[in-house]
């Protein structure tokens, strides 16, 4: 195992962090979410659900403190060479704070996440008293502001993982034919990821089939599909830890009149919304038009959530960063260049049917170029 990047492209992210810290004052960031860890410095590690943490001094090198058995993976993953080791039978949190003294002195202000879901208020909160008199501000906004402009070697892996994802929802459309199951269908998606080169996801693939596509987040069960069912599939390979998603549905048959038009409305709205991912226009923008193509159908009161979110690193329990951007009336600033964006429109009637078409798309300084897409659809006509 190497780092997914030359240091290089570490170092600068490194030091475009470093001169934020500068700029607000901080000498040191204690960082603690998976993806932010990731992005600094290429650590990645399945066992992320125990306490870890990337300390970053204003100037130097940051160091990795980790659980003593996790080491190893922190020198196989990154460029770094300080990373510490805490025993099982440590609180990891005093040894955070004995190096946050070391590194950033009794006077300085110190950065923390608030936002992380690897840190739990009571950690927040002890690490917080642990670090004091040094005074804690928040940093999850100055973290997401590095990681959503890509830059060409995160675009370039971003491809890889599109390309295996093309893969597998290829071989799950081909799999969804009346007889099948939904697990028939998820085996030959996690089979066709993980031979084209998938890591671990960040989170499951979906498949729901006839009535159960109309439930939001359906992962696969032994139901059997059938003759006009429609099969919403959905799933993000990893490459590197970068997720490109892919929404697409595809039948076998002819669907009835409902089913059908959601089918075209999705199709229609997910190309209207990728049109708009361009430098100057918004996600509000975007939202709007998707919601437009919608109710042009008469079927708004099926659609009840965001139209995309952007993506790159990720780690379980999500695949995207929506909380970095999100396709939605609140959120105004322009797109620019280097954003990756799942632009992903679903249509969705309770206990009836569910349709969903999507793709990943970068941004580039004109038209869009999409990433990710499947070329079935009615699988009787191929």
């Amino acid at each position: 195992m190497t780092p997914t990047f030359e240091r290089t492209e570490y170092d600068s992210r490194v030091e475009r962090f470093q001169k934020r810290l500068a700029e607000l004052d901080l000498g040191l960031a204690v960082v603690t979410a998976p993806e932010n860890i990731c992005y600094l410095t290429g650590h990645e590690t399945p066992g992320y659900y125990t306490y870890q943490c990337l300390l970053v001094p204003a100037s130097g090198e940051p160091v990795l403190l980790t659980r003593e058995t996790e080491t190893i993976n922190g020198r196989h993953s990154t460029w770094l060479t300080q990373i510490v080791g805490y025993p099982d039978v440590a609180d990891p949190l005093v040894r955070t704070a004995e190096l946050a003294a070391e590194l950033a002195g009794s006077n300085s202000h110190i950065g923390l996440e608030e936002r992380s879901w690897f840190l739990t208020p009571a950690q927040h909160s002890q690490l917080v008293d642990a670090l004091a008199p040094r005074p804690v501000r928040p940093i999850d906004s100055d973290l997401a502001e590095l990681r959503l402009i890509k830059s060409s070697a995160e675009i370039a892996r971003l491809r890889t993982a599109a390309e295996i994802t093309n893969a597998g929802v290829l071989a799950a459309a081909k799999a969804a034919v009346p007889g099948a199951t939904e697990r028939d269908v998820a085996a030959a998606a996690f089979t066709a990821m993980i031979v084209s080169g998938s890591e671990y996801v960040g989170m499951e693939p979906f498949v729901a089939s006839g009535p159960r596509a109309g439930t939001i987040h359906a992962s696969w069960t032994d139901r059997v599909i059938n003759p006009g069912d429609g099969v919403l599939i959905e799933l993000a390979a990893s490459s590197g830890r970068y997720h490109a998603p892919l929404m697409h549905t595809v039948w076998t048959g002819e669907l009835g009149e409902f089913e059908a038009r959601m089918a075209k409305a999705c199709q229609e709205a997910r190309d209207e919304t990728i049109k708009l991912l361009r430098p100057g226009r918004t996600p509000a923008e975007a939202h709007a038009r998707c919601r437009e193509v919608i109710d042009s159908h008469g079927l708004l009161d099926t659609y009840r959530k965001r139209s995309g979110y952007s993506v790159g690193i990720a780690f379980a329990p999500d695949w995207g960063e929506g909380h970095i951007l999100s396709l939605k009336e609140t959120e105004h600033r322009p797109f620019e260049p280097g954003m990756v964006v799942h632009a992903v429109p679903t249509l969705r009637e309770g206990d009836r049917a569910g349709f969903g078409f999507s793709g990943t798309a970068v941004i580039t300084e004109g038209q869009p170029e999409v990433i990710t897409q499947c070329p079935l659809t009615n699988l009787a006509a191929q």
